[in-house]
C-alpha cells in the first residue's frame, strides 16, 4: 500500500512544480492484458508521471511500466490521463501521458534525482524541498495501513502526546506526509503527526516526526 501512499503525495499540485518533467527518450514496456511486456518509447518522465508512445493502443487504463532511466530499470504503476495519435518515423503510433498510481520507493528516488538531471546513482537532496501535505480522513484510511496507524498512535499514547486509544473516539491527530529520504543510509518515508491532549485546565499540542520503511516496518520517532 505505501507506493500507492508515493504516487498520491507526488501528484500533488505543489510537488509536481518542484520537479519539471524530464525530456528525454529512454526505452520503456508495458503489460498488456495478457501481462506480456510490449514495447514503448519513452518521451519525458518526472516525479508524478510520465509520457510514451506505443505502436498499438494499451487496452486499458491502468497498467505496469517497466522504463530504464540511465540504464537503471523502474517499475511503475500508472493510469492513463490523456492520449492522442501522432506520427513516428511515418507510421501512426500512440501517445500516452500517465500519472503514477504505484512506485516503490527507491525507484522514485531514482526518477527524482534523474528529472532534476542528477546522477541517479547519487543522493538527490532535492527531494528534501518537497512540501508536505496534510492527509485527509479518507487519504490516511486508504493509504496508511490500519496495523501502521495503530503502531504510530500507541508511540504517542507512550510518550503521553495522545490520549490512550479508544475504539469508540476517533484519536485527535492529523497527518502530514512528505515523501522519502535517506535516514541512516536507508530509504524511508516521513510522516509528521500533529496530536492533541485535552487536560482540565488547557489542551497540550505536540508535533512529531516519524520515518519508516517501505514495508512500514522499522518504525522510529525522530523527536
Amino acid at each position: 500500500m505505501l507506493p500507492e501512499l508515493l504516487a498520491w503525495f507526488s501528484g500533488k499540485e505543489q510537488n509536481r512544480r518542484k520537479f519539471p518533467r524530464k525530456r528525454k527518450p529512454y526505452r520503456a514496456t508495458y503489460s498488456d492484458d495478457n501481462n506480456a511486456a510490449r514495447p514503448a518509447i519513452g518521451l519525458d518522465i518526472s516525479g508524478g508521471g510520465l509520457c510514451i508512445l506505443t505502436q498499438e493502443p494499451i487496452p486499458r487504463d491502468e497498467c505496469e511500466v517497466r522504463a530504464e532511466i540511465d540504464q537503471r530499470p523502474v517499475w511503475l504503476r500508472v493510469k492513463t490521463v490523456w492520449q492522442d495519435n501522432v506520427q513516428h518515423q511515418g507510421r501512426k503510433v500512440w501517445r500516452y501521458g500517465m500519472r503514477f498510481t504505484g512506485i516503490p520507493a527507491d525507484d522514485w528516488d531514482a526518477i527524482v534525482r534523474y528529472s532534476t538531471d542528477k546522477p541517479v546513482a547519487e543522493t538527490n537532496k532535492a527531494q528534501e524541498e518537497l512540501t508536505a501535505v496534510r492527509m485527509t480522513p479518507d487519504d490516511t484510511a486508504r493509504l496508511l495501513p490500519k496495523e501502521l496507524q495503530t503502531r504510530l498512535l500507541q508511540m504517542l499514547v507512550e510518550r503521553r502526546r495522545l490520549a490512550p486509544l479508544d475504539a469508540r473516539v476517533t484519536p485527535l491527530v492529523q497527518y502530514f506526509y512528505s515523501g522519502i529520504v535517506r535516514h541512516n543510509d536507508r530509504l524511508v518515508h516521513r510522516l509528521v503527526i500533529q496530536s492533541k491532549v485535552v487536560g482540565m485546565e488547557r489542551d497540550e499540542l505536540y508535533e512529531s516526526r516519524f520515518v519508516f520503511d517501505e514495508n512500514g516496518g522499522n518504525v522510529q520517532i525522530l523527536n
